[in-house]
């Protein structure tokens, strides 16, 4: 999957998207699909986010 650039919305940090394919195995959320995602602010630093959560809160730079 190549990287792709998201601006969040509340924020309007800039975030590249590592992963949207990630399965959450804890037992309350079995199977979630997951956004894996890191910050140009925080670079050592990787964030996770439910999929449909992610879109909502995120819009795609072109």
């Amino acid at each position: 999957m190549s990287s792709k650039k998201f601006k969040h919305l509340k924020t309007g940090n800039i975030y590249e998207m590592l992963r949207d394919d990630i399965i959450n195995c804890t037992n309350a959320n079995s199977e979630q699909i997951m956004v894996l995602y890191k910050s140009d602010l925080y670079q050592d630093k990787l964030f996770i986010r439910e999929k449909n959560e992610f879109y909502e809160k995120f819009k795609e730079l072109n």
